[in-house]
């Protein structure tokens, strides 16, 4: 943790920009920065793994088509048959 903050100076003193501590940024707003980046990333893989599960669902339908007419085929001949 880093340590807390000096206390504030006496009233009526002054002080020079050179005793204040240079202004940085929050460890909180850095890590909202990568939070945002981390989602940007995560969205974009989820956008392509989203369109795979549609693509093998798609391929799957297909298939079962094939298999449906397939089978349809073997009992039509099995009836020619007997």
């Amino acid at each position: 943790m880093a340590a807390p903050p000096p206390p504030p100076p006496p009233a009526g003193t002054t002080t020079s920009a050179a005793q204040l501590a240079p202004r940085t940024k929050s460890k909180a707003y850095q890590t909202t920065i990568a939070a945002e980046a981390d989602d940007l990333k995560y969205e974009s893989k989820y956008k392509e793994l989203k369109k795979k599960v549609k693509e093998v669902e798609e391929d799957n339908e297909q298939l079962y088509v094939k298999i449906l007419q397939a089978q349809q085929s073997i009992q039509r001949l099995r009836v020619e048959r007997a």
